[in-house]
C-alpha cells in the first residue's frame, strides 16, 4: 500500500462523524431530577474532593421501571448525601430518598447493585471514603444498613465495586477496589498544595500509601468472608479505581479486571475459584509501549463481534484511553491508535465509560465521561480545561471508531465522573446517565432517528437475576455477545438487562449460557420486544 493511500485511510478513519440531527436530548429537569452533587471546596485542595460523583440505573422495586441512585460528597458549609429516584413511568422520576434509608451523608463514591441475599430484589453496595455501606432491600421501598451483620468492614477509601459469583456456588461475591490511605492531617496531604503543570493541585495519589483491594466471598447466609488472601488476590497494593468481571478467556468462570491509577492494571484469571494475576503476560498491565497509565474507568465488551470480550480503560489527560483487543490466544493487543480512540482522547481526562449500541446497527458504540481534577489547570497553558465535554464514538465495524461531532448535548462542558446507560423510558433504546461533580447529573434521552431493530433481555434463575450469564445472538449475518454484569465504568453501574441492536433484521436466534454452564436456545425470536428468560423454561416471556 502506498504511503499516500495509508495517509488517506488514516484521515478517513480519524475524521469525526457529524450528526445529521440531535442524537440525544438533555431531559434531566423534565424528568424530575433535582439533585445537586456537592464535593468539597471550589478549589479542590484535597484529593478526596475530586471524585465523589457516581450513580446508576436499577429497578429496586421490581415494577419494570428503571430507577436512579446518585452519590455525593459534602461541602464545608453544608451536608449532602445520596439520592434515590423512583421511575414512575412516562420517562419521569420522583424523589424517593426520604424515609427509604438510602440517604447516606459523608464522602460517597460509587455503587454496585445486585441481589446478594437471593430474596428477589437488588441490594446496594456504596463505596466511600471511610466505612463502605451495604444496604439490604426490604422489598417495601425501604433499605436497611446491613454492613456490620454481613461482615463487610472496609474502612478504607473504596472506589469501584462489583458483584459476581466467582466460585460458582450460586450466590454473589463482591470485589472492592480501594484507593489510597488519605486522611486530613496525614502526610503528604495536610495543609499544603502540590503542583501539576506549575499550578496548584491536590496532593496525591503519588506518594500516598496504596490500600489493598478486597474480595469478599458470600457464605450464602447473608454474611461475607474476606477471601482476598486465600483466593490469591493479595499482592502488591495499587491505587484501585474501576472494577469489572467477565469471562475473558471463555472458560466458563468469571475473571476480574481492575484499572489502577498510576500503577499497572490488573487482570486476575479465575482458576476454579483461585486467581492468578496475568496482566503482564496478557499485555493488559501497560499500554502497548510498556507504560503504566493512570487507569480510571473500565468497560468490558465484545466491540468487534468476534465473540471474545475486549477491554477499554479511560486514563489521565495528555495520555490516551486504551483499547485492548482480545486476540483469543491468551493475549490482548493495544489497538487504541488503530481503532481511532487514542489521539482524540488525549486532551481529555476520562472517567466513566461503557459500550452500547445507541443506533441499533449491531455494533457496540462507546461513551466516555470527561472532566479534569484541577480547577486551576487552565492557568497552566496547553489548552487543558477543568470542565470538559463528554465523548461519543460510533463503531464503524472493522475495528474502527469515529467520534461524533456537532452534537449539542455532548458539547456541554462539565466535570463528569460516573456514567451509565439504560432504557429508562421503555422505548427500546439505551439512554445515558452522567454524574457530574458540583452540579446536577445529566440524563440524556436517546432520540436517534431511523434506528434499527432491537432486543432487550432479562435473565433470571429462580428469584434472582442471572449475574454472569452470557448470551449470544445471530441476526442479519452478525454474531453478537453480551454478559450480565454489575459494576464496571467508574463509580457507576448500567442497567443489567442485555440490549442488542439488530440493524435491519426483524428476528434473531438466541443462545443463553447460564452460570452453571447449562445452555438454552430460542430460534427466530421477533425483534423489538423486551423478553424475560427463566433458566430451564423454554418459553420467552414478553414484557
Amino acid at each position: 500500500m502506498s504511503s499516500y493511500l495509508q495517509a488517506l485511510l488514516l484521515f478517513i478513519y480519524a475524521a469525526p462523524v457529524f450528526s445529521a440531527g440531535p442524537l440525544f436530548t438533555d431531559v434531566t429537569q423534565a424528568a424530575g431530577i433535582a439533585f445537586i452533587n456537592q464535593s468539597g471546596g471550589a478549589d479542590k485542595q484535597y484529593i478526596v474532593e475530586t471524585q465523589s460523583a457516581g450513580g446508576g440505573f436499577w429497578d429496586y422495586d421490581r415494577d419494570g421501571q428503571l430507577d436512579l441512585f446518585l452519590t455525593s460528597g459534602v461541602r464545608p458549609d453544608s451536608t449532602a448525601g445520596t439520592a434515590l429516584y423512583r421511575g414512575i413511568g412516562n420517562g419521569a422520576f420522583s424523589n424517593a430518598t426520604a424515609g427509604s434509608g438510602t440517604e447516606i451523608g459523608g464522602w460517597n463514591m460509587g455503587v454496585a447493585f445486585a441481589d446478594y441475599d437471593g430474596d428477589g430484589d437488588p441490594d446496594l453496595y456504596l463505596t466511600r471514603w471511610g466505612r463502605d455501606v451495604l444496604l439490604v432491600n426490604e422489598s417495601d421501598g425501604a433499605f436497611k444498613d446491613a454492613t456490620a451483620t454481613a461482615g463487610l468492614r472496609s474502612e478504607g477509601w473504596g472506589i469501584g465495586a462489583a458483584f459476581a459469583d466467582y466460585d460458582r456456588d450460586g450466590d454473589l461475591d463482591l470485589y472492592v477496589a480501594n484507593y489510597i490511605a488519605f486522611e486530613l492531617g496525614g502526610p503528604p496531604f495536610y495543609d499544603r498544595w502540590c503542583k501539576h503543570k506549575g499550578v496548584p493541585a491536590a496532593c496525591g495519589p503519588s506518594g500516598a500509601q496504596a490500600q489493598p483491594d478486597l474480595l469478599y466471598r458470600n457464605e450464602g447466609n447473608g454474611t461475607f468472608t474476606d477471601a482476598s488472601l486465600s483466593a490469591g488476590i493479595r499482592g502488591p497494593n495499587y491505587y484501585g479505581m474501576g472494577v469489572a468481571w467477565a469471562d475473558l478467556d471463555s472458560d466458563g468462570d468469571l475473571d476480574l479486571y481492575v484499572a489502577n491509577d498510576g500503577h499497572p492494571n490488573s487482570l486476575f484469571r479465575n482458576d476454579g475459584g483461585r486467581f492468578v494475576n496475568i496482566s503482564l503476560a496478557t499485555g493488559t498491565a501497560y499500554s502497548g509501549n510498556g507504560r503504566a497509565q493512570a487507569g480510571m474507568g473500565v468497560a468490558l465488551a465484545d466491540y468487534d463481534n468476534d465473540l471474545r470480550v475486549d477491554i477499554f480503560v479511560t486514563n489521565f489527560s495528555q495520555d490516551h484511553n486504551t483499547l485492548y483487543r482480545n486476540e483469543g490466544n491468551g493475549f490482548f493487543a493495544d489497538v487504541s491508535g488503530h481503532s481511532g480512540l487514542a489521539g482524540s482522547s488525549r486532551p481529555f481526562m476520562g472517567w466513566g465509560t461503557f459500550f452500547f449500541d445507541y443506533d441499533h446497527d449491531g455494533w457496540q458504540d462507546l461513551f466516555v465521561a470527561n472532566g479534569h481534577l484541577m480547577p486551576a489547570i487552565e492557568r497552566g497553558g496547553g489548552g487543558l480545561r477543568y470542565r470538559q465535554r463528554n465523548q461519543l464514538y460510533r463503531n464503524l465495524d472493522a475495528g474502527r471508531f469515529r467520534e461524533i461531532a456537532n452534537e449539542p448535548t455532548l458539547a456541554a462542558e462539565r466535570v463528569s465522573r460516573g456514567a451509565a446507560c439504560g432504557d429508562y423510558d421503555g422505548d427500546g433504546d439505551l439512554d445515558i446517565l452522567v454524574a457530574n461533580l458540583d452540579d446536577s447529573p445529566t440524563l440524556l434521552r436517546n432520540d436517534v432517528a431511523d434506528k434499527g431493530h432491537w432486543l432487550l433481555l432479562t435473565l433470571r434463575q429462580g428469584a434472582t437475576e442471572a449475574i454472569g450469564a452470557r448470551v449470544r445472538i445471530q441476526a442479519g449475518g452478525l454474531h453478537q455477545m453480551r454478559e450480565v454484569l454489575t459494576g464496571s465504568s467508574f463509580q457507576a453501574q448500567s442497567d443489567t438487562r442485555l440490549h442488542f441492536g439488530l440493524g435491519t433484521a426483524a428476528e434473531a436466534d438466541i443462545e443463553v449460557i447460564w452460570p452453571s454452564g447449562e445452555r438454552q436456545t430460542f430460534q427466530a425470536v421477533p425483534a423489538d420486544h423486551h423478553y424475560t428468560i427463566h433458566r430451564g423454561v423454554d418459553r420467552l416471556i414478553s414484557e
